[in-house]
């Protein structure tokens, strides 16, 4: 009766220290997507600083960050432009040949040796002005600032 006690004590034992070693494993790798995906965020950070300086000039534009010295994230941007339709805006000149916005996506992926296909990290929009927006006079470079030009 005491062998079997001990049996089934171990087999109780074997079950809890199984599932334990799992939630220990999937927390681990919680644990490492959670940096990619920190990480990703800094690196599309400064892409994204970039982009409202030099603002794209191809649709689809790749890289990696090798160069910062984490060579298994890359990149991918592409934009396309969208024109402005404002229906109920009221102002005292006509509105045309606005300039179109540009929405840029920004795709961070991550891949290691061992992976077999990349691990998409982060995807960002960010919709682009069609103005300059570090020069003086750009805000009048778009005809709704008309009356401010006057001033």
């Amino acid at each position: 009766f005491m062998l079997l006690e001990v049996i089934i004590s171990l087999v109780i034992l074997g079950i809890s220290v199984a599932t334990l070693m799992r939630s220990f494993t999937l927390s681990m790798n919680a644990i490492r997507r959670n940096d990619v995906t920190t990480q990703a965020c800094v690196l599309a950070e400064g892409i994204l600083q970039d982009l409202e300086l030099n603002p794209p000039t191809s649709k689809l534009t790749r890289g990696d960050f090798s160069e910062q010295g984490y060579p298994n994230y890359s990149w991918e941007l592409s934009f396309e432009e969208e024109e402005l339709r404002y229906r109920e805006l009221q102002t005292k000149t006509k509105i045309k040949d606005l300039k179109p916005i540009r929405h840029a996506t920004l795709t961070i992926y991550y891949q290691t040796e061992t992976m077999r296909s990349p691990y998409q990290a982060l995807e960002v929009h960010l919709y682009l002005p069609p103005i300059e927006r570090f020069r003086f006079d750009s805000k009048f470079y778009n005809e709704l600032f008309r009356e401010e030009e006057r001033r």
